[in-house]
């Protein structure tokens, strides 16, 4: 059957298309010298292969419908099957391939497989890694791979569904007091960790006092919680807060200093708090230095109120990123993080 041949434009590089009018045969990467009796040109299944691609590198489709017909040996064809089977934003090891295949000790042999897979992206061997969580093995590059992943990753789908206030009457009565946006429904941080709903209203008693009834002027403390998403490469949390900041005074300007932290143009006050967001991430607590710096200006309840600050948005920021909770309408996305 006569194959043709058609190039796309992809993030990742200019990619090759191969398939014949029954299925698609190769998705090659740039450095692919692959040659072979193949006209240039489009068909039917070429064009659901430009299509669906379009959505997947929108972030708009998490797994291909396409008719495939890859060549290769009765054990190439039984490893890339595996790598269709990996769930979009998930991982797998060689060795872990290799044990679904019936033999752990054929890991070099997977990744040897992976490597002449020839339908790039649509087989999807990006998701294998090594081991130790390096990125191994890869037609495309390292480079591609990583851009793949992260990019899966920040599309995956929520692990919980957001609930409504219908669900539950203990929702009901706490959606009704707030938690909800312009349209009424729960804000999306709120409809997750409804799936639990005691643990729910349980923390909201601390969440209030952090962020309604905490003794630090409102600027001082956005500028903490904005730290804080930003060190835990928290989406939800960084882009909530950025309007949330800007209502209370903090300008664009100083909202990216923040991404770079105490070391850029500050205040005394302001580079202590952001040099304690710092620490208490990465030390879990203030040193020395930083407390002497911060009791000139605040009281103990607002020194408290730091720790208890950056505490609960840690919190926050594990629930958001474990949870895959998707940023609710008309919230910034800031494609650094994520």
């Amino acid at each position: 059957m006569p194959l043709v041949s058609s190039s796309y434009t992809s993030p990742v590089g200019r990619l090759r298309l191969v398939a014949s009018d029954s299925g698609l045969r190769a998705v090659r990467w740039p450095n692919d010298s692959s040659s072979g009796d193949v006209l240039s040109g489009r068909n039917e299944v070429i064009d659901r292969t430009v299509d669906q691609l379009d959505q997947y590198f929108a972030g708009q489709r998490r797994d291909f419908d396409l008719p495939l017909e890859p060549a290769g040996t009765p054990f190439q064809l039984s490893a890339w099957n595996v790598l269709r089977t990996i769930p979009y934003g998930s991982t797998m090891s060689y060795v872990e391939q290799a044990v679904i295949l019936g033999d752990a000790k054929k890991a070099r042999a997977v990744g040897s497989a992976n490597g002449r897979n020839p339908l790039a992206i649509v087989v999807p061997c990006h998701r294998v890694i090594g081991s130790s969580g390096t990125l191994t093995g890869f037609a495309g590059g390292t480079k591609a791979k990583k851009f793949l992943l992260d990019w899966e990753k920040r599309h995956a789908p929520p692990r919980l569904s957001v609930r409504a206030a219908d669900q539950d009457p203990r929702l009901a009565e706490m959606f009704a007091k707030g938690l909800t946006s312009s349209t009424g429904e729960p804000l999306n941080i709120f409809g997750s960790l409804a799936h639990h709903p005691d643990l729910l209203r349980r923390w909201l008693v601390f969440a209030g006092h952090v962020l309604s009834k905490n003794t630090i002027a409102p600027r001082e403390r956005e500028l903490l919680i904005l730290r804080t998403g930003w060190n835990c490469n928290s989406r939800y949390e960084w882009g909530q807060h950025v309007l949330i900041a800007r209502s209370c005074g903090l300008s664009d300007a100083e909202i990216e200093r923040v991404t770079v932290g105490p070391s850029a143009r500050w205040s005394d006050v302001d580079r202590s708090l952001l040099t304690a967001a710092d620490e208490l991430h990465v030390d879990q607590r203030v040193s020395d230095d930083t407390w002497r710096s911060l009791s000139v200006h605040l009281s103990n309840e607002q020194m408290l109120d730091v720790i208890a600050t950056v505490g609960n948005y840690h919190l926050v920021a594990m629930f958001l990123n474990s949870l895959r909770v998707e940023l609710d309408a008309g919230v910034p996305d800031d494609p650094r993080l994520g």
